[in-house]
């Protein structure tokens, strides 16, 4: 069986619920056609292939799980707070909630999601037809999320601006337990006449968590590709080359290591692995991006906080490389520090940036590729399609249609049989 790896401890194999206590049985035989092709949608999207379950139940449930059960005993029942991106199927909400409602939890969500607004207009007279809010309305029956969960309909990118309403909602949260930036777009590029990047966010999200006092995850599934490495990138290229610039720090034996380049050739390598599009470029990403990460939160005098990398996929989307990383940080505030007044002296901090930065490094050789994962394992392959389809009849898909379009696929063509 192909391996899946993660911070050691983590429970892979997650049990999908039956969810017929969620939407109810099969419905009866309905006579009109409006109403008939609401309940057999096929406006099938790249995350319903079951690839995107791999991630969905073997890194966001899995660790979830271990994050709940982590938990102190007097926190043990309180609400999962959760910040989302989410599609018109709350997807990854339903997901997590399989995980949460045996654990006695239920999930107090915020997020965004701009094209809320015309989803509630497609086909139908009454907007709370729209799917989103079908699936809102029955995760909230279920008593699965709290009364307060909410998405609304702005950019992510939004919050960055500090005088919008979109960064007004998300100040009045507390922090999150855990943070899902599941995009379709590159976080290392700003895209031209946009005032505000998904990178920007993601700097507004990490300053919002830094009033956290127990540690959280923040997962972020992201386009890369080369040439599309713009001004945030050069931020990941950076944090890189000061870590090396370090002597005696171990990183740059452990990402020469994980890039498997010779170490009297490192520096010159080095620069081509952020142009050729193959596996050292995805694992040089992961690495510059948990280094990013790194210099922020240790950027940070009396806020300090370790990251470490628990888990790193790839999976192709739109090219023949594998285009798309999933990856799974886990946050650890450290000990508030107190600095005394002092005369004629100086305090020191502990640099521990570099020997943590390593870590990412060792922990980024074990990215893990689904297109694989899914070809050669039958085992990994049928969870991720009966995971799926039990979502997409939730959501009322033609599974039949389904079938089809995933035989047809551009990427990953897969023959189901039902």
């Amino acid at each position: 069986m192909t391996e899946l790896n993660a911070i050691p401890g983590t429970a892979f194999e997650t049990e999908e619920e039956n969810f017929e206590d969620i939407y109810g049985e099969e419905d009866e035989a309905i006579d009109d056609q409006a109403t008939l092709n609401r309940f057999h949608r096929r406006d099938y999207s790249p995350w319903h292939h079951p690839v995107k379950q791999i991630v969905r139940s073997h890194q966001w449930a899995a660790l979830t799980e271990r994050f709940i059960q982590a938990r102190p005993q007097a926190n043990a029942s309180d609400a999962l707070t959760y910040f989302t991106l989410p599609g018109a199927d709350l997807f990854d909400v339903q997901t997590l909630s399989n995980i949460c409602e045996p654990l006695g939890v239920k999930i107090q969500y915020f997020g965004f999601n701009s094209a809320f607004p015309d989803e509630e207009a497609e086909g139908a007279n009454d907007p709370s037809d729209a799917p989103w809010v079908t699936a809102e309305s029955a995760l909230r029956q279920a008593g699965r999320i709290t009364s307060d969960a909410v998405v609304l309909s702005d950019r992510l990118e939004d919050i960055a601006n500090t005088a919008s309403q979109a960064s007004l909602e998300l100040g009045k949260r507390p922090p999150f337990d855990i943070i899902n930036i599941d995009a379709c777009d590159h976080l290392a590029y700003s895209p031209k006449g946009r005032p505000q990047s998904m990178f920007d966010a993601l700097q507004h999200l990490l300053t919002h968590q830094l009033r956290a006092k127990s540690p959280w995850l923040l997962f972020i599934t992201t386009r890369v590709q080369p040439d599309l490495i713009g001004a945030p990138g050069a931020h990941f290229q950076q944090a890189i080359n000061e870590n090396l610039s370090i002597s005696n720090s171990g990183f740059g034996a452990a990402l020469a290591e994980c890039l498997s380049l010779d170490e009297d050739r490192f520096t010159e390598d080095l620069l081509s692995c952020w142009d050729i599009h193959d596996e050292r470029f995805l694992k040089l990403y992961t690495v510059g991006l948990g280094k990013y990460l790194l210099q922020f939160f240790h950027g940070q005098p009396s806020l300090p906080a370790n990251v470490e990398l628990a888990s790193v996929y790839s999976y192709r989307v739109y090219g023949e490389q594998a285009d798309m990383l999933a990856l799974a940080f886990r946050v650890t505030p450290d000990p508030m520090r107190v600095f005394l007044p002092m005369t004629g002296g100086s305090f020191v901090i502990p640099d521990l940036e570099p020997r943590r930065a390593t870590k990412v490094a060792r922990q980024a050789i074990k990215i893990q590729d689904l297109d694989k994962a899914i070809a050669e394992d039958e085992e990994i392959r049928q969870k991720a399609i009966s995971g799926t389809v039990k979502l997409l009849e939730g959501a009322r898909f033609d599974i039949n249609g389904w079938c089809e379009w995933l035989a047809k696929h551009s990427q990953r063509p897969l023959v189901v049989s039902l």
